[in-house]
């Protein structure tokens, strides 16, 4: 069982994610620390499991296709439960990411599903490597075909964590949405536009470490880039509109501060918005 080889390995230091809440959270890592990493050559042998990798037609040669790309990032094994289920940690209309391991650590493997018209993952790894470039975003551990590796990060995600959260944690709700606001600050200033940030809920998680910023499979390169503007109307406009005002105290920036920050994109005009959203709690910060 993975949970036994997580006790003898460097597993432990790393981690899972989930694109729904706090519950999904917790099947998903009760579906790891009881899944199984299947070596890749026996997985390419057990055409029942093997045709998992094609989702959500089972195709054999596509599925050949994924273990083929996914031999070639390194991956040693792919992860099951119990039942014989691949563990699926995400799932989107372009996607599914499944559970993988690589040296001894487990890894998160985005795959293409095979009802996807592009199925090439070279661009969104170019996004992602730029994005990791200004330390936006999951580590990207590489890309082939129709397949991209990063690391399986270890988090809710942020809109169900604000929606329940309790006076203990407001001072870790402060620290969490700076460094949002921060880290899109940094994809603005490289050009890089995640494309898809006014629904936080469904590609930002709270972790121990901040936030973490996923899915740039709609990112382009623009010099008109929206992310931290994106990110205000997420808290001012958005499902958590009542926790920004209510409870976290928060303040939108005037407008004449957001047409100086769109226009400038600089870190004086980014410390500006972001002290007026933090009631001045950041403005010290570097």
């Amino acid at each position: 069982m993975l949970l036994s080889w997580l006790a003898s390995s460097r597993l432990g230091q790393h981690s899972w994610r989930s694109l729904v809440g706090r519950t999904g959270l917790i099947a998903i890592k009760k579906n790891l620390e009881v899944s199984t990493p299947i070596p890749l050559d026996e997985l390419e042998c057990n055409e029942p499991r093997l045709i998992q990798l094609s989702y959500p037609r089972p195709d054999p040669s596509y599925a050949l296709t994924i273990l083929g790309s996914l031999k070639q990032l390194g991956v040693d094994g792919v992860c099951f439960d119990p039942t014989d289920k691949i563990v699926m940690v995400g799932k989107g209309f372009r996607n599914i990411v499944v559970a993988c391991t690589r040296r001894g650590e487990i890894v998160a493997a985005k795959i293409r599903r095979i009802d996807y018209v592009d199925k090439d993952a070279a661009r969104e790894a170019a996004m992602l490597r730029m994005a990791n470039e200004v330390g936006v975003g999951p580590r990207l551990l590489g890309s082939h075909g129709s397949a991209l590796l990063m690391e399986l990060i270890d988090g809710e995600d942020l809109t169900s964590w604000l929606l329940r959260l309790s006076e203990n944690e407001r001072e870790e709700a402060f620290r969490v949405l700076s460094d949002l606001l921060k880290q899109s600050f940094m994809l603005d200033r490289a050009g890089i536009n995640h494309d898809e940030l006014s629904d936080a809920s469904k590609h930002v998680l709270r972790t121990d470490r901040g936030a973490v910023i996923l899915d740039f499979g709609s990112a382009k390169i623009t010099n008109r880039p929206s992310n931290l503007t994106s990110i205000i109307n997420y808290l001012f406009h958005g499902p958590i509109r009542q926790v920004s005002l209510e409870i976290l105290g928060m303040r939108k920036p005037p407008n004449e501060s957001l047409r100086r920050y769109k226009s400038l994109l600089s870190w004086d005009a980014f410390v500006e918005i972001r002290g007026a959203v933090m009631a001045l709690r950041c403005r010290s910060e570097v």
